[in-house]
């Protein structure tokens, strides 16, 4: 209380910048038009199924899902996240209500994290802390992401929370149980990056990470934190390595590899990250000036990394006014630091340009090389741009009453470019998400949904009909086989589409057609669905990927089509790791319960005794 009567203007213009932000964003959630961005016409199916999973078998792993493609892996596709805090928010609310919600939460997450960590690890004043909580706060990596449907990639807002929790357990590292408390709370969040569905952005996650540690050894000239950071990813590993071992058994079996997107020289790759990270990136000069092999172009979402001008302002006022600044001593660890940092940047450029042996060496490695659109690697720089800006600023030693004003200044700016920003494509988006609103509210259907039929649709050329609400159709009891699930390519050129059987066809127009199957259907000894234990775990189950359900499997099919467990072999290392997982989060849980009532016990006995 008494902070909040030394800084009710502090306080108010917080909660302001705050209130700002979500009345930008909380619009487009859904847009003008009542659609949201198109790829949550991936996420949010995914997390209805978790809600349906949820209802009927609770914490049990959900390995497969009925709902898509006929019969596919879902814990076991990096991409779900069933075991996420991004998860649960869906289980009690509507779809659309969770989507607000869950953005409002992150939001917070991201402004309070990053204020946390700049004014209690970097020991900056509250008017820097909020600055750089909010040019965090309207990054449009976040923003932009969140509105278009990359739902597994708002995780990327936890690497400010991470680092302060950890840089707080090494800094009580005297204390050996808080230490330890502050450990696993930290080793949780990074365990969450991994079941949230964000393993395709885990390199950016790790090296933002890195970045973070990095700058805060160079402030601290101390590089003991290493070892806290190696013990809590080491953790976070361990309760996440079912996830993990299931992950790499299903991409063993589909190794999706593109061609990389590159740019042709440094000057247009530096030139669109100028773009991207101050201005409004040029989508048509982007396209120009890249080599692309997928599509035939990259959208607008795929450039958002604002952090609006005013780090560059800061930048040119350091310069100005260098001679006033505070200069660390250089060092060893400090020239360490340095070519950390100089490593990290030479890694994200190799990788986005054409013609260089370093970033045709990288490319080889696991996971980037099931990636291609490394210019994602641009995010990297978000976290230590508005961190050394606010060094710079800090090191000036501006008088405070001149300091906190221009602080207000640069946040006028910030919430005026972001108010001004071209946002036209996000409102053009058209995914309905009425079909879901409509399930959520039928209690009925919700009770009594199974998969009855298997459907496809065709146009009057028999092609495939590729619409937005194409994973909606499990709530009609359908599911679909031109699924979406970028696990099989963009287009499924990697599902094996070609043994189903549709024999009911349905004209609902000119040029609309729908064939349906019965997934229970006898042929040649198989049913008409796939067995996705196949998918994931081939040789303990005497099958290949592809194979549908045996005819003496019927029971087994029947249970999944009504979105039940049902038997199947998993590998020795799957169960091994199953077992690792949980044993680690009980343990982990345990002791954050033990310290927490062992920390009220003191506390209440303290106040007892006085």
């Amino acid at each position: 209380m008494e902070f909040l009567k030394k800084n009710y203007l502090f306080c108010t213009i917080l909660l302001l910048v705050i209130f700002i932000h979500q009345a930008i964003f909380q619009n487009f959630f859904p847009n003008s038009n009542s659609y949201l961005g198109h790829d949550y016409s991936i996420s949010l199916p995914n997390l209805i199924f978790g809600k349906i999973w949820f209802e009927k078998n609770m914490f049990s792993i959900p390995w497969f899902s009925p709902s898509f493609c006929c019969g596919t892996p879902f814990f076991a596709d990096p991409q779900s996240g069933y075991y996420s805090l991004q998860q649960m928010i869906f289980v009690f609310f509507s779809p659309v209500i969770a989507l607000k919600l869950s953005f409002l939460f992150f939001s917070l997450i991201s402004f309070f994290g990053f204020f946390f960590l700049v004014n209690k690890s970097f020991k900056l004043n509250i008017y820097l802390s909020l600055l750089a909580a909010t040019l965090f706060l309207f990054n449009g990596f976040f923003n932009y992401r969140a509105i278009i449907g990359h739902y597994a990639f708002l995780s990327y807002i936890f690497i400010p929370l991470y680092c302060f929790i950890l840089i707080h357990c090494y800094e009580k590292r005297e204390e050996k149980l808080k230490s330890f408390f502050y450990l696993l709370i930290s080793s949780l969040l990074f365990s969450n990056f991994i079941h949230s569905g964000a393993a395709s952005l885990i390199v950016v996650i790790s090296l933002s990470i890195l970045s973070v540690l990095t700058l805060y050894i160079y402030i601290k000239d101390d590089l003991k934190i290493i070892y806290k950071l190696t013990h809590s990813i080491l953790i976070g590993l361990i309760i996440s390595s079912s996830k993990i071992n299931a992950s790499f058994a299903f991409l063993n079996n589909f190794t999706r590899e593109y061609p990389p997107l590159l740019f042709k020289n440094s000057f247009d790759f530096f030139e669109n990250i100028i773009r991207s990270l101050y201005l409004y990136p040029n989508e048509d000069s982007f396209n120009s000036k890249t080599v692309n092999n997928v599509t035939s172009n990259l959208q607008i979402h795929e450039l958002e990394f604002g952090l609006s001008i005013v780090p560059l302002i800061i930048f040119i006022i350091f310069i100005v006014f260098i001679k006033k600044a505070n200069i660390i001593k250089f060092n060893f660890v400090r020239l360490l630091c340095l070519i950390v940092l100089f490593s990290i940047t030479v890694f994200i450029i190799s990788l986005n340009l054409s013609d260089n042996y370093i970033g045709e060496t990288l490319r080889k490695l696991p996971v980037i090389k099931s990636t291609w659109v490394h210019y994602r690697l641009v995010a990297v720089y978000i976290v230590p741009i508005i961190l050394i800006s606010c060094f710079l600023l800090n090191s000036l030693n501006f008088d405070l009453k001149y300091f906190k004003y221009t602080v207000y200044l640069f946040l006028i700016i910030i919430l005026y470019q972001e108010y001004n920003y071209n946002k036209v494509y996000y409102d053009n988006q058209t995914y309905d998400a009425k079909n879901l609103e409509k399930f959520y509210k039928d209690q009925n259907r919700n009770n009594n949904l199974k998969v009855e039929e298997i459907i496809i649709f065709l146009d009057k050329k028999k092609k495939p009909v590729i619409t937005n609400q194409r994973n909606d159709m499990f709530v009609y009891n359908f599911s679909p086989l031109f699924c979406y699930n970028p696990i099989f390519g963009y287009n499924l050129e990697l599902l094996p589409k070609n043994k189903f059987t549709f024999n009911s066809m349905v004209k609902i127009n000119d040029n609309l057609i729908s064939y349906k199957g019965n997934p229970k259907l006898i042929k040649n000894n198989e049913t008409n669905f796939f067995n996705p234990s196949c998918f994931v775990f081939p040789k303990e189950n005497n099958c290949i990927p592809g194979d549908l359900f045996k005819k003496n499997q019927i029971q087994d099919l029947e249970k999944f089509l009504n979105y039940k467990k049902f038997d199947f072999n998993l590998s020795a290392s799957q169960k091994i790791f199953n077992n690792i997982s949980l044993m680690s989060l009980i343990f982990t849980f345990i002791f954050i319960i033990y310290y927490l009532v062992l920390k009220i016990f003191r506390k209440f006995k303290n106040v007892k005794s006085h």
